[in-house]
């Protein structure tokens, strides 16, 4: 008899399932996450943060344009939105604006006041809503950041030493101004007639008004003060004017950047352009032509372009909490340039770059 050995039989599907491993699932939850965790570090980085939104506020004139330029150039490097507001060049238009930005959404606000006295409320209101920032004009009453701009005074004194080496022997001298309610153009008035009457450097030392009789010095004499509330023509009216009544004058200065093409027209229609001495300030085109021709001897040309950069850039740090930037005693002080007929070719270089690069922070 014989006996059959049936053969091992194959392991079943059973024990399979109930030995080997289960494959690996990435869980739903695992994926959210990622996602959460990417998130949080993207948002720390910034990368997810509404860009921050900024704005100026200027006048139409021409002098602006170069700020502005400089102001575009931060927001791009400084990655914020850039809105820009011009007004006409008297207080009541610049006030309506600045109080129709309060309460918006802006994360700053930078503002040249016209009259820093009777817009004392309204930029102190924008202080209290947003970071407001001042540039070119101060108010240091409003609560404002910073102010970002010239030494005025400093400028006004360089200003006095090129009519000195315009007038080696003295002589009377006559100031074009648009107005004295800011404070840049009453320390930049101040410091040509200090350095003209060989007074001590004091910044801070009350003002001469302006209606004041002739001012004199040992060899310069101050004439008079021609005050023509920002209008072009009205300056080139009034300058004419007071050439006639002062035929011994032997310099003007033009303080504003309009100043010195509205005092060469004047001169134009005295019959006196080329006899009578100019000093000028900022780099206005026709007053580089004046320096070319040899009818202006002089201009104090500020940091337009700097100006308006350095202003972006302080309200894009202070918008994202940084305030490392700031200067001390809240001023952002400007240099300034000496323009004369042996460096003007240099200074047409350096406009053509301002206007075209960008600018080293």
């Amino acid at each position: 008899m014989s006996t059959t050995m049936d053969s091992p039989s194959a392991p079943s599907d059973a024990a399979y399932s109930s030995t080997a491993k289960p494959k690996p699932k990435f869980h739903w939850l695992f994926f959210a996450v990622l996602i959460v965790a990417a998130g949080a570090i993207l948002w720390s980085a910034g990368a997810l943060k509404p860009k921050p939104r900024v704005v100026i506020v200027t006048s139409d004139q021409p002098y602006w344009d170069l700020i502005i330029k400089g102001a575009q150039e931060a927001a791009n490097q400084y990655d914020v939105k850039l809105d820009v507001y011009r007004a006409k060049p008297d207080v009541d238009s610049q006030t309506q604006i600045v109080r129709d930005l309060v309460g918006k959404k802006f994360d700053g606000i930078a503002v040249s006041p016209i009259d820093p006295v009777a817009e004392a409320a309204v930029l102190a209101e924008v202080a209290g809503a947003h970071t407001l920032v001042t540039f070119d004009s101060d108010s240091p009453q409003s609560s404002r950041l910073c102010f970002v701009g010239t030494d005025n005074y400093a400028a006004g004194r360089l200003c006095g030493q090129k009519v000195r080496e315009a007038l080696p022997d003295g002589g009377e001298v006559l100031l074009s101004i648009g107005n004295l309610d800011k404070e840049n153009g009453q320390r930049r008035r101040q410091g040509v007639i200090d350095e003209l009457l060989d007074r001590p450097f004091k910044p801070d030392a009350d003002m001469d008004p302006a209606d004041a009789s002739a001012l004199k010095g040992p060899q310069h004499t101050v004439i008079a003060t021609v005050i023509d509330g920002n209008d072009a023509a009205k300056a080139t009216e009034m300058v004419a004017a007071a050439i006639k009544a002062n035929a011994n004058v032997k310099c003007i200065v033009g303080l504003n950047a309009y100043s010195t093409p509205a005092v060469l027209k004047a001169l134009e229609q005295s019959g006196k352009i080329g006899q009578v001495k100019v000093v000028g300030f900022d780099n206005h085109a026709e007053t580089l032509d004046g320096i070319e021709k040899g009818n202006v001897f002089a201009t104090i040309v500020q940091d337009q372009f700097g100006c308006g950069f350095h202003t972006v850039r302080i309200l894009a740090e202070a918008a994202r909490g940084d305030r490392s930037g700031l200067p001390m005693f809240q001023r952002r002080t400007l240099p300034v340039e000496i323009i004369t007929k042996e460096n003007l070719q240099a200074a047409y270089s350096q406009l053509d770059t301002a206007t075209t690069k960008p600018a080293a922070q």
